[in-house]
């Protein structure tokens, strides 16, 4: 069985992140030039310290959603998700096209919610934790955004978002400690947001956490490739299980990226669970047989979009030709642009 190396890549660019920036420099430059004008920056909103979210599944596999429940939970979101939307937007312009302006915004945006201490305060429970997913994943979009536009930080901003990340980083890690709380998909989620954290400011304690939320992703695919806890969601266990590789793929990406092998943890194992989820989508079958009821979901999402990041590592790529072809993919609590990502790459490029 692989182990996981533990190590931070230093100094010069990793090998996989300088040949992609390479092939993209004149893509990059005809991008700069042609975005010369000055960009507007509109300020960011304030930032909240205080989360508040409502859960709206109400049968006991958490497969059934109240419709009015969603809708309060989407209102009560509705600020967390525009901002990881804007702050993704702007990053995946800097990615693209080398647009400094979109970039700087990104870092402005960033800093503002920072000065905010936005997310740090009381999570407000009503009939579930809603609010502790809430800042998992806006943390997961703003420490992949600060990732993404790195190179253009001043020391100031560094300095401040570094700080801020790190702080949500261990607050979400802390609401892991109530033995309570069941590890399922909300627990690799957590992941995406401290690796991107741990890469960013090379923090190697948030590293070896991140790692001990990837291997407890990796043990608990089975021999067939499912998630116990995800197949118990009944009529949503595809749903799930294609929720549940997101973070995972995308933290092994960021470790490969890095010059780390992690998706050869286990001889490979996250590959039978990205398989089969490609094969749910094509046939929901076995899902269906498996959890005893017909799967609502069967159309990729924009998180599916993990698939342009493992179809590259995948040793019979062929099995997610379809799957990529469903893209472009575009997820705000994975980045952004994932299809963009996934040719670019993620890390800083200085």
């Amino acid at each position: 069985m692989r182990s996981l190396s533990f190590s931070f890549r230093g100094g010069a660019l990793p090998a996989v992140a300088r040949w992609r920036y390479l092939a993209c420099l004149p893509l990059i430059l005809l991008g700069a030039q042609a975005l010369a004008a000055p960009r507007q920056c509109e300020p960011a909103p304030p930032g909240p310290r205080d989360l508040e979210g409502t859960g709206y599944y109400t049968d006991a596999a958490h497969s059934k959603i109240d419709p009015a429940l969603q809708a309060r939970n989407q209102a009560q979101t509705k600020p967390l998700n525009d901002y990881a939307r804007r702050i993704a937007d702007l990053s995946d312009a800097y990615l693209a096209h080398g647009d400094a302006a979109a970039g700087q915004c990104a870092l402005a945006w960033l800093a503002a919610w920072a000065k905010d201490d936005a997310m740090l305060g009381r999570m407000i429970h009503g009939n579930n934790d809603q609010a502790d997913y809430l800042r998992e994943w806006t943390h997961g979009a703003a420490a992949m955004a600060y990732l993404k536009t790195l190179p253009l930080a001043t020391p100031a901003q560094r300095g401040l978002i570094a700080s801020w990340l790190e702080q949500l980083s261990r607050a979400n890690l802390a609401y892991w400690d109530d033995p309570r709380h069941k590890r399922n998909n909300h627990y690799y989620w957590t992941g995406v947001g401290v690796m991107a954290t741990a890469l960013a400011t090379r923090d190697a304690g948030l590293l070896r956490s991140a790692q001990t939320i990837y291997r407890k992703g990796i043990d608990d695919i089975q021999a067939d490739g499912s998630l116990p806890m995800e197949m118990a969601r009944g009529g949503r266990a595809l749903h799930y299980h294609d929720y549940a590789a997101a973070p995972l793929v995308t933290m092994a990406e960021l470790a490969f990226e890095d010059g780390q092998d992690w998706y050869g943890y286990r001889d490979g194992a996250l590959g039978r669970l990205a398989r089969r989820v490609a094969e749910g989508y094509r046939d929901s079958a076995w899902f269906a047989r498996q959890a005893g009821v017909a799967q609502q979901d069967r159309q990729p999402h924009g998180f599916t979009g993990w698939v342009e990041f493992y179809r590259r590592h995948a040793p019979q790529a062929h099995v997610f030709d379809a799957l990529h072809a469903a893209g472009p993919y575009d997820e705000p609590r994975l980045g952004g642009d994932l299809t963009l990502m996934a040719t670019h790459g993620i890390l800083p490029r200085s």
